[in-house]
């Protein structure tokens, strides 16, 4: 029994170690690099491992976040910094200024003299370190010459201001504000100012006159302040529109202001109008279009210099006229005015 059991116990150890041995891991020849199972099933070469591709592989189990600095610095495109950015975008709003202007009197005579205050929009980054977008007022000061004109050069922004003083003169109202380049040396800006003394006596008024849309004149009285539809007036004005509306049908539309003995030249929206034109009137607007039932048409604010009585007074309107006026009238004549009856062409 006992010589059995030696050479079983043998067999046994043989059969253990063959088995260790085969299974065993094989180690890869050493100019071999690590292939990928994509790469395998794939047919693909392996890329040669190195400290940069590496380091750009992310961790199985772990975020992207983990592989970033400690202490990141700030993000940079093309080497420019959000700083250097938001500088660049600030320095790309401010242009150099160059400004022409020249001051007037009423009378269009060159006004020497007059103080001149000009404020110029810079805008600026002031800390670098918060990158917020600021703007600070740049003030100058200056006098218009002996031809009564002035010049701003040497600064930068997107916007200029300008004020106007002199003793014995006001500005007349308009604009103030250009951007950084305005008109030329051949060309100025004009600004006009006008004596303190120069003040007429107007005839002023602002009516609302409810009226007929059916093509009837009705004669407005400037001086009097009054409307009828028949007689005499300053002006005779009318609005056509049907009476008889389907709603979404498009209808005609038309209107005129005629000047009785006399004429009206129509201004921008807006002007200041404190000095009539001698010439260039015509005797009558009109106005034809389209609208559809239920909408309500008008003229729009117009504003007219006039010229009554065959040219003995001189004055100036807003008027507007509506057919329907919404849903309390059929018409409406809106019109605010100032009339000189001195025959002076001074409208203030």
């Amino acid at each position: 029994m006992r010589p059995r059991f030696v050479i079983f116990l043998l067999a046994a150890i043989v059969v253990i170690l063959a088995i260790v041995f085969w299974l065993r891991p094989v180690r890869p020849p050493a100019n071999l690099e690590p292939t990928s199972i994509a790469q395998l099933t794939n047919n693909v070469p392996a890329t040669p491992t190195t400290a940069a591709n590496v380091a750009s592989q992310s961790v199985p189990g772990t975020s992207q976040a983990n592989t970033s600095p400690a202490n990141p610095k700030p993000s940079v495109v093309n080497n420019v910094s959000p700083q250097e950015v938001t500088k660049e975008f600030v320095e790309g709003k401010n242009a150099p200024v160059d400004f022409y202007g020249q001051v007037i009197d009423q009378d269009s005579n060159a006004l020497s003299g007059v103080d001149i205050k000009v404020s110029i929009r810079h805008w600026t980054v002031p800390d670098p370190l918060v990158p917020e977008i600021g703007s600070k007022d740049i003030q100058l000061e200056q006098n218009s010459d002996a031809n009564g004109r002035f010049e701003i050069h040497g600064e930068t922004g997107d916007g200029v201001g300008v004020g106007l003083t002199k003793d014995g003169y006001e500005a007349e109202p308009g604009q103030r504000s250009f951007g950084p380049v305005g008109g030329s040396f051949d060309q100025p800006v004009v600004f006009k100012m006008w004596s303190t003394n120069i003040h007429e006596k107007l005839i002023t008024g602002e009516k609302s006159f409810h009226i007929v849309p059916d093509g009837r004149p009705y004669f407005i009285n400037l001086t009097d302040d009054t409307i009828t539809e028949s007689g005499e007036g300053d002006l005779k004005v009318w609005v056509q529109y049907t009476n008889q509306v389907v709603h979404g049908q498009l209808y005609d539309w038309s209107s005129g202001i005629e000047v009785i003995n006399g004429g009206l030249l129509e201004e921008p929206f807006g002007s200041v109008m404190y000095s009539a034109p001698a010439d260039g009137y015509v005797p009558s607007f009109r106005l034809q279009q389209q609208i559809k039932g239920g909408q309500s048409g008008e003229i729009g604010d117009r504003c007219f210099y006039l010229a009554l009585k065959n040219g003995q007074e001189y004055g100036r309107m807003n008027i507007n006229l509506y057919a329907p006026y919404g849903y309390i009238s059929p018409g409406l004549i809106h019109i605010s005015y100032a009339i000189n009856p001195s025959g002076s062409r001074i409208l203030r």
